[in-house]
């Protein structure tokens, strides 16, 4: 399994929010965790990328073990790219400047060679000069992708990647976000309360609930409703 969590526990104060989580993963793979808010779903991608340390468990990332009861990997060191609710763009950098910031350790020209790659990719090459503010939602969220696969991580967290898209532009951003991770077949996780948003993307899906998660064995099988009788624990 490329990335392994197990036995995975955390609690903000004495709340209990995540509870012995556990999810294998195969490399390549795109998984969503879909939940209601509240569900813990955004907590598990603040502990895989290092923002949060967990009270409990083990979490490895291509035979690597970013953190367990001895050991914690600081962010920057885990290889992690993340695409936040908002895509966090710089607002003083042009898209080029931002896509760029992420690429330590290239030389000028490598970098602009990386930056022409992964625009594109997502298919935005006329828009590298422009800034954030003159960009539409859906070219903000292709730019915040390229920027998270510029340094090809080994593993992509989307958090939200469509709360922030009107309904239309939602449907036409769900395909072309597949491909393009396809693409690259890099490995991913997105955390929705859209139920939409998992089958139109996801090779799997993960529900949780109240700090605990259920997978389905089948996307095929989902229906309107998530019956309790048909979840089996995440193994």
């Amino acid at each position: 399994m490329f990335v392994q969590i197990k036995d995975l526990c955390f609690s903000y104060g004495k709340e209990n929010t995540i509870q012995n989580f556990n999810l294998s993963i195969n490399q390549g793979q795109i998984v969503s965790i879909l939940g209601e808010s509240g569900s813990g779903k955004s907590t598990v991608l603040r502990l895989l990328c290092g923002l949060e340390t967990p009270n409990r468990g083990e979490i490895s990332i291509g035979g690597d073990v970013m953190t367990d009861d001895r050991r914690f990997v600081l962010p920057e060191k885990r290889g992690i790219g993340m695409v936040f609710q908002d895509y966090a763009l710089f607002p003083h950098m042009t898209v080029a400047e931002n896509i760029q910031f992420g690429l330590k350790g290239y030389g000028r020209k490598a970098k602009k060679q990386r930056t022409d790659e992964v625009l594109e990719l997502v298919n935005m090459t006329t828009l590298a000069k422009r800034y954030p503010h003159e960009l539409s939602g859906g070219q903000q969220q292709r730019i915040a992708l390229a920027r998270a696969l510029a340094p090809k991580p080994s593993l992509l967290l989307l958090d939200e990647p469509f709360s922030n898209l009107d309904a239309d532009l939602q449907i036409k951003i769900r395909s072309e976000l597949k491909e393009i991770i396809k693409q690259t077949g890099t490995t991913s996780i997105f955390v929705t309360h859209d139920r939409e948003d998992s089958k139109a993307i996801a090779d799997r899906i993960i529900t949780m609930r109240d700090g605990s998660a259920y997978d389905w064995d089948s996307i095929c099988t989902i229906k309107s409703e998530f019956p309790e009788e048909q979840w089996t624990t995440v193994q």
